[in-house]
C-alpha cells in the first residue's frame, strides 16, 4: 500500500497515444510479413517483393523502436518516420497509377490503404499539426485528380470510365478525414476530464501542507484492513507533537507549518516505503501497520520517536511527540481501534510526554 508520493502516471493521452500507435504498427508488420508471404508463393515480380520486403523491415525496425524506447518523445518520432513514409510511398504509387499508367490497371492495389495514412498524424501530433499534416496529404491526391482529369494527353473515355471511382475514394478519405477530426476533439475532452478526476482524487486523499495521505485516506486503509483481519495481527500507532500551540504561539504559525512538515519528512526516513501513514489532523500523525502485533508496533514508534527527538527542527529546536499504540481486536471496529490508539496517547502525555504507550 504505498503512501509517499507515487511515480507520476503518465498523461491518459500519451498513454492511448502510445499503445495505439504501437497496435498499428504491430498489425502492419503482420499484414506486411502475411502480403510478402503471398508474394513469395505466386511468383509475383521482382519488384514488389522487393517493395514487400523494405516495407516489412520497416515495420519491424519501427516496432523494435517503439518496444525498445517507451518515452513520449521516441513515440512522437516513430509516428512522424511511420506517417512521412507510408505518405510518400502513398503518393508516389498513386501517382504512377493515375498519371503514369493513366489507371491502365485502375487505382492501383495501394490506393485501398491510403487512408491508414490519416491515422497516425491525429495519434502523435499536436491537433494544428495534424490536421495541416493529413489536409496536404489529401490536398496531393486531390490534385492529381484534377491533373488527371485536366490532362489532354489521357482519353476522354478513360476519365469517364474512372470518375465515380475517384469521386467515391475522395468522399471515403473526407469522411474518414472527418471522423478522426472529430474523434481527436472527443478525445482530448475525455483526457482532460480524467486528469481533472484524477487531480480531484488525488487532492481529496492529500494533506495540503505536509503532503502526506490526510484522514479520509487513513480511514479508508482502515477501512479496508480492520473487519477483515483473520489470523494476521494489525496495529495502529498515533502520535502528538508535544507542546505544538507553544511552537505556534511563540514562533508563528509559519514556523508550526514548517515543524509539521519536517515531521513528515522525519516519519519518511523512520518507516518502511511500504508502510502506510498520514497526517490524522492538526499536530497528530497516524501509522497503520498490517501485520504487525503491538510489540512491533512499539519498536516502529520507539524508531520514530527517537528520530523526532535527535536534534532541532526549523528555528522550533527541537521537538518531542507522545505515541499512543494499539493493537486491532478481532471483530473490533475502527471506531475502537482509534479509541484505544488514543487513549494510549493521552495517557502517555499524562506521564510526561515524548515517550510511547500502548493501550
Amino acid at each position: 500500500m504505498p503512501v509517499r508520493p507515487a511515480r507520476p502516471r503518465l498523461d491518459p493521452h500519451v498513454e492511448f497515444q502510445r499503445h495505439a500507435l504501437l497496435s498499428i504498427i504491430a498489425i502492419a508488420f503482420v499484414t506486411s510479413v502475411v502480403t510478402l508471404g503471398v508474394a513469395l508463393t505466386l511468383g509475383w515480380n521482382v519488384g514488389d517483393r522487393l517493395g514487400l520486403t523494405i516495407l516489412t523491415l520497416k515495420n519491424a525496425a519501427l516496432l523494435a523502436w517503439l518496444l525498445w524506447r517507451r518515452e513520449q518523445g521516441h513515440a512522437v518520432a516513430v509516428g512522424i518516420v511511420y506517417f512521412v513514409t507510408l505518405a510518400a510511398t502513398g503518393l508516389w504509387k498513386f501517382h504512377d497509377a493515375l498519371l503514369v499508367q493513366q489507371a491502365a490497371n485502375g487505382l492501383g492495389h495501394y490506393s485501398y490503404w491510403l487512408p491508414l495514412a490519416y491515422l497516425v498524424p491525429f495519434l502523435v501530433f499536436r491537433p494544428a499539426w495534424a490536421l495541416g499534416s493529413t489536409l496536404t496529404v489529401f490536398a496531393a491526391l486531390l490534385g492529381m485528380g484534377v491533373a488527371f482529369w485536366v490532362s489532354p494527353v489521357i482519353p476522354e473515355a478513360t476519365k469517364t470510365a474512372h470518375v465515380a471511382l475517384l469521386v467515391q475514394m475522395y468522399l471515403t478519405h473526407v469522411t474518414f478525414l472527418s471522423f478522426l477530426a472529430l474523434h481527436d476533439v472527443l478525445l482530448r475532452r475525455y483526457v482532460r476530464t480524467v486528469q481533472q478526476a484524477r487531480s480531484e482524487a488525488l487532492l481529496a486523499n492529500l494533506d495540503a501542507l505536509t503532503g502526506l495521505p490526510n484522514r479520509r485516506q487513513l480511514l479508508t486503509w482502515l477501512g479496508e484492513h480492520v473487519p477483515v483481519q483473520t489470523d494476521a495481527p494489525l496495529s495502529v500507532i498515533l502520535f502528538d507533537l508535544d507542546h505544538f500551540k507553544r511552537v505556534n504561539d511563540t514562533f508563528g504559525h509559519d514556523v508550526g507549518d514548517d515543524v509539521l512538515r519536517a515531521t513528515a519528512a522525519v516519519m519518511g526516513g523512520a518507516l518502511r516505503r511500504e508502510t502506510p501513514f498520514g497526517r490524522w489532523g492538526g499536530e497528530e500523525f497516524l501509522v497503520v501497520l498490517p501485520g504487525a502485533d503491538v510489540a512491533h508496533a512499539q519498536a516502529v514508534a520507539e524508531r520514530v520517536r527517537s528520530a523526532l527527538a535527535s536534534g532541532p527542527m526549523t528555528r522550533a529546536g527541537r521537538v518531542t511527540a507522545s505515541f499512543g499504540v494499539t493493537q486491532a481486536q478481532p471483530g473490533e471496529s475502527v471506531e475502537g481501534v482509534l479509541k484505544r490508539a488514543d487513549d494510549a496517547l493521552y495517557a502517555a502525555k499524562h506521564a510526561g510526554r515524548d515517550q510511547v504507550l500502548a493501550a
